[in-house]
Parts: C-alpha cells; sequence; structure tokens
C-alpha cells in the first residue's frame, strides 16, 4: 500500500437477513438490492447509520 492510499470507513444500516449474506460472502459483497429496497447509499457518520 502506498502512502497516498486512504481507507474510508462507510456505514449502512443493515437488517439481520442482509447481514448474513454479507457474512457469507466472507465480508466482502453485498447482496443484490431487491426491487423495493432503495439505491445503496454508503454515510460517512456512523451515529447517523444506526437508528436510536
Amino acid at each position: 500500500m502506498s502512502d497516498d492510499t486512504k481507507t474510508l470507513v462507510a456505514w449502512r444500516p443493515t437488517g439481520p437477513e442482509e447481514l448474513d449474506l454479507v457474512r457469507a460472502s466472507g465480508w466482502r459483497r453485498w447482496p443484490p438490492r431487491l426491487p423495493d429496497q432503495p439505491i445503496f447509499y454508503p454515510v460517512l457518520n456512523k451515529d447517523y447509520a444506526i437508528p436510536v
């Protein structure tokens, strides 16, 4: 990794079924979204991503 490479952490609200699919992929990919799901949009703020 070069000095100019940075890691960006993006947060996304995820339900338990979807989390199981992400886990099954080895934490490498999100499953395809369903037709009724909104467009994937990660957020950069953990507090915003975690519902109260």
